[in-house]
C-alpha cells in the first residue's frame, strides 16, 4: 500500500519534481569541477532550506533541536573552504549529507529513545532506501505526464524533460558523428568547435544526480520503513557469562596497564627486551593499543545492551574503560614520543585526535553503565561532529608546517620536497621564510664540492614551486573560491616577484 507522503509526493509532482530538478541545477553548479569552492556553501544553505520548503510543504514543523545540526552543517561546509586537504573535503561533504539525515530523521521520527544501534541501524536503513527509491523521481514523471489532465503546465514540462534527453543524447552522439565522417566534420566542425560536448554532459550527468537523489532522498523518508517497536527486542541475558569474560579481560587489563605505568610513564628502563632502547620501546605498539581500546569500547557497549543489570559486572565494565583509558594514554604518549623525534605528520595528528574523541565518547559510555536513561547515541553523535568540525576548521595542515620547519634545526633538501609535496598550499608560507643557504643538501659533495652548484639549485627548486601554485590556483576568486589556494597564490606571485632572479635556475623557465 502507498504511503501517505509518497502518494502525496506523487499526485503533486509538479512542485516536487520542480524543486528536485532546481535542486539538481544548485548541485552542478556547486561541485562540477569544483570540489572545495566557496558554492559548497551555497550548496548547504539551499541544502537546508529546499528541506525546510518540503517540510511547509507535508506541514511539518521544525523542531528546536534540528537548528543545531543545520549549524553544524554550515560550519562543515565553511571548513571545507579552508583546506585543500582531500580527507576533510571528502569527509566534511559526507558530514553534512550524515548531519542532514540524522536532523531529518529527527523531523519525521520520535527518535528520543532510540538506542545506540537502534539509531545506526535506522540511518543505514534511510541511506539504503534512499539508493532504492532512485527509480521514483522517473516513475512519478511518467505517471504525471501521462495523467488525464494535460494542461499547459504538463506540456510545457513534457519539453523540458524532453529537450533535457536531446541534450544529453546530442553530447554523446555527434562528437561520434563528427569522427566518422570527414565531409561531416568539415562542413558541421566549424558550427560546433566552440561547444564543449564534454562539459556539457558533465553538467547533465551532475543535475540528474542531484535531481535523484533530492527527490528519491525524500521518497525515503516517506516511505516510514523503520522498525514501528522503538523498544527493546531481545530479553536480557544472564549477566553470569559477561562477568566471567570480562573479569579474565579485566585481570589482563590490569597487568599490562602496570607494565605501562612503570616502564613507559615512568621511564624504569630495567628489564627492557636487549637491543630495545627507552625511545624504541616508547615509539613502538600505537596501532595495537588504539585497536585494544576500540575493542574495549565495543565489547562495553555490547555487555551494557545484552546483559541484564547487574552491580558486579558494572564494577568490572568500569574497570576494562578506566583500563581503556591508561591504554589511550599510553598510545598517545608514544605519538608524542615519535613526534620528537621525526615532527608532525597529518597522519600522528589524526590519530591524536581520534583518541581524544574516543575518551570522550568512553565518558558517555562510563555514564551508561548506570544510567540507562542517558542518551547515549546522542551524546555521541554531539561529540564526533564537534570535535570534528573543531578539528576540520584548525586547518592542522597549516600547523603541522609551521611547527615541522620551527622544529627543524637543520632543514635536508629531503625535508623540503617532503613539505612542498605533501603540503603545496598549506606549506607556502613557511617555506618562503626558508633561505637557500640554510637548506644544508646545499653544502656537499653531492654538487661536487661548488656551494654555489648547491645554493642554486634549491632556489631553482623553491622558483618551481612557487611557480607551480600561482599556476596551478589560477581562477580561484569566484566558484573555485578557497582561502588557502588563494592565499597560497598571493604568496607564490609575491615570492616570485621578489625572488624574480632565481628564475635563471629554474626548469620551469628553461
Amino acid at each position: 500500500m502507498e504511503k501517505p507522503l509518497i502518494k502525496k509526493m506523487r499526485e503533486d509532482y509538479g512542485y516536487y519534481g520542480m524543486l528536485s530538478f532546481l535542486y539538481g541545477i544548485l548541485f552542478a553548479f556547486s561541485f562540477y569541477k569544483n570540489t572545495h569552492g566557496i558554492t559548497i556553501i551555497l550548496y548547504t544553505i539551499m541544502t537546508i532550506f529546499f528541506g525546510l520548503l518540503y517540510m511547509k510543504k507535508v506541514n511539518f514543523k521544525l523542531r528546536k533541536k534540528s537548528k543545531r545540526y543545520f549549524v553544524g552543517m554550515l560550519l562543515l561546509s565553511v571548513a571545507t573552504c579552508l583546506t585543500t586537504e582531500s580527507f576533510f573535503i571528502i569527509f566534511n561533504f559526507i558530514g553534512i549529507l550524515l548531519l542532514f539525515g540524522v536532523v531529518m530523521i529527527h523531523q519525521f521520527y520520535e527518535d528520543r529513545k532510540w538506542s545506540f544501534p537502534a539509531y545506526l541501524e535506522r540511518i543505514l536503513i534511510l541511506f539504503g532506501t534512499t539508493i532504492i527509491r532512485w527509480i521514483y523521481p522517473f516513475k512519478h514523471g511518467i505517471s504525471h505526464l501521462a495523467g488525464e489532465k494535460q494542461g499547459k503546465k504538463r506540456t510545457f514540462a513534457g519539453i523540458l524533460i524532453g529537450l533535457s534527453i536531446s541534450l544529453g543524447l546530442v553530447a554523446v552522439i555527434l562528437p561520434v558523428l563528427l569522427n566518422s565522417d570527414m565531409m561531416f566534420a568539415k562542413i558541421f566542425g566549424e558550427v560546433v568547435k566552440y561547444i564543449n560536448f564534454r562539459n556539457i554532459f558533465g553538467v547533465a550527468m551532475f543535475i540528474l544526480i542531484g535531481f535523484t537523489a533530492f527527490y528519491a532522498f525524500y521518497a525515503a523518508l516517506g516511505s516510514y520503513n523503520f522498525p514501528l517497536d522503538n523498544g527493546r527486542k531481545m530479553k536480557y541475558c544472564n549477566p553470569v557469562v559477561g562477568i566471567t569474560f570480562t573479569s579474565v579481560l579485566a585481570m589482563m587489563y590490569a597487568a599490562y596497564c602496570t607494565v605501562q605505568v612503570l616502564y613507559l610513564f615512568l621511564g624504569i628502563s630495567k628489564g627492557l627486551p636487549k637491543g630495545v632502547s627507552y625511545s624504541d620501546y616508547a615509539r613502538s605498539g600505537f596501532w595495537e593499543l588504539l585497536f585494544v581500546a576500540i575493542i574495549n569500547f565495543i565489547l562495553v557497549l555490547v555487555c551494557i545492551y545484552v546483559y541484564s543489570k547487574s552491580s558486579i559486572l558494572k564494577g568490572i565494565l568500569t574497570f576494562i574503560s578506566l583500563c581503556t583509558y591508561i591504554m589511550m594514554i599510553s598510545a598517545a604518549y608514544r605519538v608524542t614520543i615519535y613526534v620528537s623525534q621525526y615532527h608532525l605528520t597529518f597522519l600522528r595528528v589524526l590519530a591524536l585526535w581520534f583518541l581524544l574523541v574516543l575518551s570522550l565518547i568512553m565518558v558517555g559510555v562510563i555514564i551508561s553503565i548506570y544510567k540507562e536513561a542517558f542518551p547515549l547515541s546522542r551524546y555521541i553523535v554531539t561529540i564526533i561532529s564537534a570535535c570534528y568540525i573543531l578539528f576540520a576548521l584548525a586547518r592542522p595542515n597549516y600547523w603541522i608546517v609551521e611547527y615541522n620547519v620551527a622544529q627543524t634545526q637543520e632543514m635536508s633538501m629531503k625535508d623540503l620536497n617532503y613539505l612542498m609535496q605533501n603540503f603545496p598550499e598549506d606549506a607556502a608560507a613557511a617555506i618562503s621564510t626558508i633561505e637557500p643557504e640554510e637548506i644544508t643538501d646545499s653544502k656537499n659533495s653531492y654538487y661536487d664540492e661548488d656551494e654555489t652548484k648547491g645554493v642554486n639549485y634549491v632556489k631553482g627548486r623553491l622558483y618551481d614551486y612557487y611557480y607551480r601554485l600561482a599556476e596551478n590556483n589560477q581562477g580561484v576568486y569566484l566558484r573555485k573560491a578557497n582561502y588557502t589556494r588563494i592565499r597560497a597564490r598571493q604568496i607564490a606571485e609575491r615570492y616570485l616577484e621578489e625572488n624574480a632572479d632565481y628564475a635563471e635556475y629554474s626548469s620551469s623557465k628553461r
